[in-house]
């Protein structure tokens, strides 16, 4: 077939039947061409009553020409004769002063001669029925990838989005919406067109040709791309005689916010509007309405959108994917599974773990603080108690000190510590020196030429370490800085190398000031996610409320709000006995002092894998190539990264289990998109739920919560399942309720 091929129902009082339009391109239109896709359509489908043949590009004296000439009529008198169809040919009328689209119809006598009808405007439902199907063929309605939604120009969030640029790829395309478009403003003659994204450029010098065919304008247009919402304070004052015309809209928002600017709105088209309710409207000009109501045979459901500030996919830590206009093209999102094997521990890092652990240095920060970075919470004095861990710094105190010395800076120690230090490492004149905390870094007066020293004991804010090495060009302009530090934590190789950079680069080049650490460990950062146990006291909290007989949510609540960090009680016990690693751990030598491995330990060495995981398997030692981007496996419109689900199989201590609930993102374990990933978790879950009659299963209490807060979530027949059983299990009370939560 020739002609761009569209269809639609119609009823006429009793009667239903189909209406095609059939739309051309070429240049010279033959009889021939018209003749043999009528019949085709005919003898494809029987039921077809009207045919509508719109040529705009070529003036209606030759598109007559062509219909009436050759053997059209009679191919298909057999039909007409049959269903009383029409063949129509679509051109233009006036009516109200503004040009309409209408069609000429033609039906055939006894003789089987063609007679010309009157004019008659066409249906406007045909029409949203041609575009529709149109729309619905090109796929112009995107349904987010697995994972993601959308956020809009407008503001609004949502999982599917109207992409015209998917349509506009023909000049038949064009053609078609061209011609509606025509028929829908008001303006005779326009001055400008403006369109809201630049593919409908093509839409509007369609429109122009037409219009010029058709004698319903004299003079060619100035077309111009706004760019949407992010270009409306770009147009420039309006003119009655400016046509705008929007791809697309849901809410109708973007033709108010262009009526505010004093356009007209008759002038004002919507070429494809789909409701996001039942009371949306979209301005005076709607080419096409994709909106289903009862009584029409096409169209698609509302869509729903959601404010930015209450979005439900937000809320469920589905991935944004920001859109501007139609410029963009989503792909299918690539999985990556984050699985911890042995070569993701590095040798440095389990010489770190070995010498840290035991002591109680690692706690965690249970609630999110927007000063610092790390969830760890390791005190500097703590740590510099003990000899082996302060040798190292003395030696690096020793080598770098700075002489003379202006100004002895230090940073999460106490004074009276550093001036123990100083004694230690043999430092002659403490009384004399200058020691001041880093807080009070803006009270110094300045000496030119003059030298610092920064002490350290954990460095895991980068930007703190920044905002210091920033006052101190002033402070000791052309002179020497040295920072030393007891422990720096990184989550990358690349993340430690540009804090280097930053505090060593200056006048005389990458090494004109110097840095060095006695020790350093690879965690992850918080980022902006609120931690697992703020969630969990927020559950907690409500359901305390509802249910105050259950003294292990009280329980519970009083351990994680007695104290801002703990080193310990960081899981649920459900036997009343503490979680603890197992002695065959792979990554810490647990048969070494185990009544000494504390829970923050554990965590802090399931953190150290998956961040190390995060970055492709490399460790802090890991070598920096110039010039080439180092891969780091996170959330991104392309990609969806998640926590392999056999990290739960393989590693089926308990508290590894909770670790690795507690210490993944929530992105990371979403797996709701995913049946085989859901399922594996289920069966781990469900393993759990059986077991716990026997004295096993001391981490359900971990996955329910994890569950219930959204941090960890399945396909949903997969979450009817585990509520099912739980129902039918003889579990406790304050674990039914937790279930109930999901």
């Amino acid at each position: 077939m020739h002609a761009l091929n569209l269809s639609t129902r119609f009823k006429d009082k009793s009667y239903q039947g189909e209406a095609v339009l059939l739309v051309y391109d070429e240049q010279h239109l033959s009889s021939n061409i018209i003749s043999e896709d009528v019949r085709d359509q005919f003898e494809s489908r029987p039921a077809t009553a009207r045919v509508y043949v719109l040529a705009p590009f070529l003036p209606q004296s030759e598109i007559r020409e062509a219909f009436l000439e050759g053997t059209l009529f009679n191919r298909v008198q057999s039909y007409f004769h049959a269903l009383g169809g029409r063949i129509y040919i679509c051109g233009f009328g006036v009516a109200n002063g503004r040009s309409t689209c209408v069609g000429i119809p033609f039906t055939v006598n006894s003789e089987n001669e063609p007679v010309e009808e009157s004019p008659v405007e066409i249906d406007s439902e045909l029409i949203h029925g041609w575009l529709f199907d149109l729309f619905d063929r090109y796929s112009g309605r995107v349904s987010a990838p697995p994972g993601v939604h959308f956020g809009k120009s407008s503001g609004k969030h949502s999982d599917k989005f109207l992409r015209v640029s998917n349509i506009t790829l023909s000049s038949k395309s064009c053609a078609l919406i061209g011609y509606c478009t025509l028929g829908s403003i008001i303006c005779a003659q326009p001055k400008r067109i403006y369109v809201d994204t630049a593919p409908l450029i093509s839409v509007a010098f369609a429109m122009e040709k037409i219009a010029l065919v058709n004698s319903l304008w004299e003079l060619p247009v100035q077309i111009t791309s706004f760019s949407s919402y992010g270009g409306l304070a770009k147009l420039p004052a309006a003119s009655n005689r400016d046509v705008v015309l929007i791809s697309a809209s849901t809410s109708g928002g973007l033709v108010n916010k262009i009526l505010e600017k004093g356009f007209q709105s008759g002038n004002i088209a919507t070429l494809f509007f789909l409701a996001s309710s039942h009371d949306a409207v979209c301005g005076e000009a709607n080419v096409c309405n994709l909106t289903f109501y009862p009584g029409r045979n096409f169209g698609y459901p509302y869509l729903e959108n959601y404010s930015a500030e209450d979005c439900k996919f937000c809320k469920d830590n589905i991935f944004l994917a920001e859109l501007e206009g139609d410029q963009f093209l989503l792909e299918k999102r690539a999985l990556k599974k984050l699985m911890i094997k042995k070569v993701t521990q590095k040798p440095e890092a389990r010489e770190a773990f070995e010498f840290f652990a035991r002591r109680g240095f690692f706690e965690v920060q249970l609630y999110a603080d927007s000063h610092r970075g790390s969830i760890f919470s390791i005190d500097s004095d703590l740590i510099l108690s003990h000899q082996d861990v302060r040798s190292p710094l003395l030696r690096l105190i020793k080598r770098f000190t700075p002489s003379p010395l202006n100004y002895l800076i230090v940073d999460g120690i106490s004074i009276t510590n550093v001036k123990i230090l100083l004694a230690e490492s043999g430092y002659s004149g403490v009384d004399d020196l200058n020691i001041v905390a880093s807080t009070a870094l803006s009270t110094l007066p300045s000496v030119p030429g003059g030298s610092a020293l920064v002490i350290f004991g954990v460095l895991d804010d980068f930007s703190r370490a920044r905002d210091i090495n920033a006052q101190l060009r002033t402070i000791v302009s052309k002179g020497i800085v040295a920072y030393v530090s007891a422990l720096t934590i990184a989550d990358s190789a690349e993340y430690l190398a540009d804090l280097k950079m930053f505090l060593c680069y200056g006048e005389l080049g990458r090494d004109t000031f110097t840095f060095a650490s006695a020790h350093q460990l690879m965690l992850p950062r918080r980022g902006g996610e609120v931690t697992s146990w703020e969630l969990e006291r927020d559950l907690l909290l409500k359901l305390k409320a509802e249910f105050p007989s259950i003294a292990e949510f009280s329980a519970r609540l009083d351990i994680i709000e007695n104290s801002g960090t703990r080193g310990s009680d960081l899981f649920w016990s459900a036997s009343g006995v503490e979680l603890s690693i197992k002695p065959d751990f792979a990554y810490l030598n647990s048969s070494k002092s185990p009544e000494l491995i504390s829970q923050g330990d554990i965590f802090a060495v399931i953190s150290n894998l998956i961040a190390t995981s995060r970055v492709n398997e490399r460790g802090l030692n890991a070598p920096i190539v110039v010039g080439k981007e180092p891969i780091k496996w996170t959330q991104s419109i392309y990609g969806h990264t998640v926590l392999d689900p056999r990290n739960f199989e393989d590693y089926n201590d308990d508290i590894l289990r909770g670790a690795f609930l507690r210490g993944a993102l929530s992105s990371e374990l979403n797996y709701c998109h995913d049946e085989e990933a859901s399922s594996k978790i289920f069966f781990v879950i469900q393993a759990q739920i059986l077991g716990w009659a026997k004295g096993r299963g001391d981490s359900l209490p971990e996955f329910l919560v994890a569950l219930s807060t959204g941090r960890l979530t399945l396909s949903p027949i997969y979450i009817s399942k585990i509520k099912l059983i739980v129902r039918s299990a003889a579990l406790p009370d304050y674990l039914v309720v937790l279930a109930a939560n999901i």
